[in-house]
């Protein structure tokens, strides 16, 4: 990530000996001592971190070996970065090869093929990257070249990541409910406009049922926002600036987890944001008439996925008080046809919310600021770290600078100064990344902030930040220059090292590093769905109706049960199953309420399911019942996925209830 890093090529070295026969030798010995651990009863995630490190180890030495006396490695990178990035590679390497490992055995494949087809795949990609980077070729390339196959190689090394796991990366209760969304298709919800639930719909239609199809619908809504990203970085930086502010917006923590990994309605939200910067700077800054049409639609389409977008109005105001060109916009018709645009976009929510007594407006406009007023701008800071890292904040101090690279010398040829140094375009950008803020650092004043509220904001500096590392050495503020040279490229690599071996250790397992409790809220409910789709049958059998499972929380169990329980999850011969939650248990139900109103259960047997056993307990449940089965039964919950070590990670639990009797609650 700092490709204009100082190289000392060797042009024309040839290749290091031996590197052909390092890398054959090092994937034989590899999948040959993973084959023979697997065998002696290892499992999946311990054999394959055993055999890669031992293939690595041999194909070492091996080349260690065979380049004696050869020429010195290409300094295209110091020592220090040259022995990083290449363990980087190597975790990159292994989470690769752990979720396609983890795929083809869930896409049916025998065993000894998945594992040969994913030690190929790691040692595969492993020798791209030494030829890709490690070579005098990429040494001595121009500055734009190296830039943009750093971008290029950071975006492909996501995909690769996203991909692999798409579908085994453990489903998320949140991603399960939206799912769930999609099973009622509607113009709206209570806590959120229909967007993400149309995607799951349509991605479900094309591909089916299961957590790669859902998912489909997120990488889509990645590769949208990446694609705008890179527009309104060309208007403002160039070409080797604008790959890295492209790459670097799929490669962030937000981004990343919430418009590309899971689908939420951060997905479709990003995606929209992206397109209203971009087509907010053509009109705005550029002054296209027919922008205001883009901005309409990203607007309008931003709305029917989540409701921050609307935050952007604030600021595309704020631009136009203050910039004198702009105020032009407010005596011409464009910019009102592109709020009436997007507010007939938007008419499906409105008319949702008429017909349901305005609940979603509520619910958002207060209704879940329920907890007592606390201070809370240091949880702000902390999520934006977390979501974005410290590099988009590095740069905000450009935007204050009169001029950004050092004053040319006539030897040095035109002003370097890129069109995003020009006080509209930072004024442009101040507006979408501070006003925002406020808004949310408002908020943050009385009530405890959500991890990714902020995640989108940041968009607007990925240009800036772009420019930033490519010409890192030339800013006139040096300590900058120094902080973003030092720190970019170690901030990627960690990400991706982290993205790597967590998906690895959720996928497959890491020996000897344990599952928090709280993984249970993801993780194991396919297994666990299956055994309760057994005692549905014996419920069946012998009451002679199906019984109907209640998740004891607000939305997380009943909406994992009601994923695996799907007529596609569903063996031969078995029935689907049909799970809710009920607010007569926990007082909030949030979409079941209006999906499953309690007395529409009422007579039925229900397989009540929570997360304490205490929540199960006869005193707490009885006035809902006419009778009570005696037993609690545990539901273990582990990481049964396809190659996963099986280890148990907690315990739920399940008691049937027979003639349920809706009341006003038991909490």
């Amino acid at each position: 990530m700092n490709p204009d890093t100082p190289a000392n090529p060797a042009p024309h070295a040839p290749a290091p000996r031996g590197a052909v026969l390092a890398v054959g030798l090092g994937a034989g010995i590899d999948l040959a001592l993973t084959l023979a651990l697997l065998a002696r009863g290892w499992t999946q995630g311990g054999a394959h971190i055993a055999g890669f490190m031992a293939g690595t180890l041999a194909a070492l030495l091996i080349a260690a070996w065979a380049g004696r006396g050869g020429p010195a490695p290409t300094a295209v990178f110091s020592g220090a970065a040259r022995s990083g990035w290449r363990l980087v590679g190597f975790a990159l390497a292994l989470g690769l090869r752990g979720g396609a490992l983890a795929s083809l055995l869930a896409w049916g494949l025998p065993p000894w093929l998945a594992v040969t087809m994913g030690v190929a795949l790691a040692w595969g990609l492993r020798a791209f990257g030494e030829q890709y980077f490690f070579t005098a070729r990429f040494a001595s390339a121009p500055l734009e070249v190296r830039a943009l196959r750093a971008a290029g190689a950071l975006a492909l090394a996501v995909l690769l990541l996203h991909l692999a796991t798409l579908k085994v990366f453990p489903l998320l209760p949140e991603e399960a409910y939206y799912w769930n969304y999609a099973a009622r298709p509607d113009f709206g919800y209570l806590d959120h406009p229909p967007m993400v639930a149309w995607l799951i719909a349509l991605a479900e239609g094309l591909f089916g049922h299961g957590e790669a199809a859902i998912r489909m619908a997120a990488l889509a809504c990645g590769a949208v926002m990446m694609a705008f990203v890179w527009q309104l970085a060309r208007r403002l930086v160039d070409r080797a600036a604008a790959g890295i502010a492209a790459a670097l917006a799929v490669t962030l923590p937000y981004a990343f987890f919430l418009a590309g990994q899971l689908i939420t309605p951060d997905a479709p939200l990003a995606a929209a944001w992206a397109a209203a910067l971009y087509f907010l700077h053509r009109a705005l800054v550029g002054g296209e008439a027919r922008a205001w049409a883009g901005v309409g639609a990203a607007l309008g389409i931003g709305m029917l996925s989540k409701y921050t977008i609307a935050i952007l109005g604030p600021a595309a105001l704020l631009f136009c008080l203050l910039d004198a060109r702009a105020r032009a916009w407010f005596l011409r018709p464009q910019p009102y046809g592109a709020v009436l645009l997007a507010a007939l976009l938007f008419m499906p929510v409105v008319y949702w919310n008429y017909a349901h007594d305005w609940a979603s407006f509520r619910f958002q406009g207060g209704g879940r600021f329920t907890e007592a007023a606390r201070f809370s701008l240091h949880l702000m800071l902390q999520n934006i770290l977390l979501v974005a890292t410290p590099l988009p904040l590095l740069v905000l101090p450009l935007l204050f600078a009169r001029r950004w690279t050092a004053q040319p010398t006539p030897a040095a040829g035109p002003d370097p100064e890129p069109a995003h140094a020009e006080p509209r375009n930072r004024l442009f950008v101040a507006c979408f990344v501070f006003a925002p803020l406020a808004v949310f650092a408002w908020s943050a004043l009385k009530h405890e902030p959500r991890l990714n509220w902020t995640g989108p904001i940041w968009l607007a500096t990925l240009p800036l930040l772009g420019w930033a590392i490519v010409h890192a050495g030339a800013l006139t503020r040096l300590w900058l220059g120094t902080a973003l040279h030092r720190s970019a490229g170690p901030v990627v690599g960690l990400l991706l090292v982290a993205y790597s071996l967590v998906g690895y250790h959720l996928v497959l397992g890491i020996p000897g590093v344990p599952y928090p409790g709280a993984f249970a809220r993801f993780m194991g409910w396919q297994a666990a769905t299956a055994e309760l789709r057994t005692v549905q049958a014996r419920l069946l059998r012998e009451t002679g109706a199906a019984p109907v499972v209640v998740g004891l929380d607000k939305y997380n169990t009943a909406s994992q049960i009601a994923f695996y329980g799907a007529p596609a999850y569903a063996p031969p011969g078995q029935a689907a199953l049909k799970a809710t939650s009920l607010e007569t248990f926990n007082g909030n139900a949030l979409m079941f309420s209006y999906w499953d109103p309690p007395a529409g259960l009422a007579g039925r047997s229900l397989i009540l399911v929570a997360r304490e056993r205490a929540d199960l307990a006869t005193d707490r449940l009885a006035p809902n019942f006419t009778a009570l089965d005696e037993a609690i039964h545990p539901l273990a919950l582990g990481n049964t996925g396809p190659g996963g070590n099986g280890r148990k990670i907690d315990e739920y639990y399940y008691r049937v209830g027979h003639g349920f009797r809706p009341g006003t609650g038991t909490r």
